[in-house]
């Protein structure tokens, strides 16, 4: 059935890193212009067939708070999102991408089942990479995110002889 939690958990995991991914300078240009709105617009999507669910949540602009930053010649996102109010949720989201438009990163700080929260990855082709367990304050996670985002470089093409996603590394 869907939900409000599956409407967030979409958007968060599969709608935004796929726009992104496909138009990395767009997405950034839109996000940075539009701010909030931005946000709303790509929250409040739902499957047409689920558009009179009494459970889905219609997000305002205010919900969401768009920085912009410029790291390590990088230009970066950080998204804040409502608090999460499932595991996997997400309460950050950040993007990056060097000036010419390469190398896009998308980094998320989702909440765990134990009420913890954890800097993650996303790669072009939907690859997820767990980083690290960041702190549970914003000025703890924050300086992480946007570390992440100054100096990571997107996921190789090829996985290790494991079969486990590797990250690249500068």
């Amino acid at each position: 059935m869907y939900s409000a939690a599956i409407q967030r958990y979409f958007n968060e995991h599969i709608h935004l890193p796929y726009s992104f991914f496909l138009q990395p300078q767009r997405f950034i240009r839109h996000a940075l212009k539009k701010k909030g709105a931005f946000m709303a617009t790509a929250y409040n999507y739902v499957e047409p067939s689920e558009a009179d669910n009494e459970d889905i949540i219609e997000y305002l602009a205010t919900d969401f708070d768009v920085m912009a930053g410029n790291t390590a010649g990088r230009l970066c996102v950080l998204m804040k999102l409502p608090e999460p109010t499932m595991p996997l949720h997400c309460k950050m989201i950040g993007c990056s991408i060097k000036r010419d438009g390469s190398n896009p990163i998308w980094r998320t700080i989702e909440l765990t089942e134990q009420g913890t929260l954890l800097l993650c990855g996303w790669g072009e082709g939907h690859t997820h990479m767990t980083i690290c367990e960041v702190g549970s304050e914003p000025d703890q996670f924050i300086p992480r995110l946007t570390q992440e985002l100054a100096t990571a470089t997107a996921f190789w093409s090829h996985v290790t002889g494991t079969g486990f996603p590797v990250a690249g590394r500068p």
